[in-house]
């Protein structure tokens, strides 16, 4: 794994700076993002458009109309020198997840790929504490950081064209939750009855950068309780 000890800057475009952290998915490189993504908010300025944080990396756009990019990029290097990665109060939020394979296509096959029973996968799901390292893909999909390396599975071959919103699947070495209906090449292996992403409210996402996350496993019974639907 490769860390840099200031992060590389580099423009994209003529409206957005890059900050590149390293090269991994890793705790000591998301803090480091967190502290840089929160300090380059309070020393926001009127031309900052969005800040971006993904897995190594902090995408700075700016409205070029407003500044030129030698006032963006002298902003940056004031600024950097100021983000200390430090404990900070972060949510943990517990979501629901029904494990069935009329809802997770995916669930028994990978379970027997594994050796494992369902019911073994299932824990090995539900055990850890997971990181929201970013958001992307579709609004408020979560990349979560934290899976069992037990559970590592490639992405289908040939990605589905319709994956239900709610669909919970494992990629690689990550997890995360379908907030729309979406095609997806994810092993899909359970389904929360959770909104993950309302345009109507605000924030109209469920879940930020930060967050840590448990599912817990549900009966069907609960599940429908709680608004869910098979499709």
């Amino acid at each position: 794994m490769h860390v840099t000890k200031m992060p590389h800057l580099q423009p994209m475009g003529d409206s957005a700076f890059i900050l590149r952290f390293g090269d991994a998915i890793s705790l000591e490189i998301h803090e480091r993002v967190v502290a840089t993504l929160r300090v380059l908010d309070s020393w926001r300025e009127r031309w900052v458009v969005d800040l971006v944080p993904g897995y190594a990396s902090v995408m700075v756009h700016y409205d070029a109309l407003q500044v030129d990019p030698e006032r963006v990029r002298r902003w940056l290097e004031d600024a950097l020198p100021r983000a200390r990665p430090e404990a900070t109060p972060h949510r943990i939020i517990e979501v629901p997840v029904w494990y069935h394979p009329s809802v997770a296509p995916d669930l028994e096959p990978l379970a027997q790929e594994k050796g494992l029973t369902v019911e073994e996968l299932v824990r090995l799901h539900t055990a850890p504490e997971y990181i929201v390292y970013m958001l992307g893909f579709r609004p408020g999909f979560p990349f979560l950081g934290g899976l069992n390396p037990r559970l590592f599975s490639p992405r289908l071959a040939t990605p589905r064209p319709t994956i239900p919103a709610g669909s919970v699947g494992i990629g690689g070495q990550q997890t995360g939750i379908y907030p729309l209906k979406s095609p997806g090449g994810w092993r899909l292996i359970g389904r929360t009855p959770w909104k993950l992403f309302d345009p109507g409210v605000d924030p109209p996402v469920t879940l930020g950068v930060g967050d840590h996350l448990r599912f817990v496993s549900i009966t069907e019974a609960q599940f429908r309780e709680l608004g869910g639907g098979v499709q």
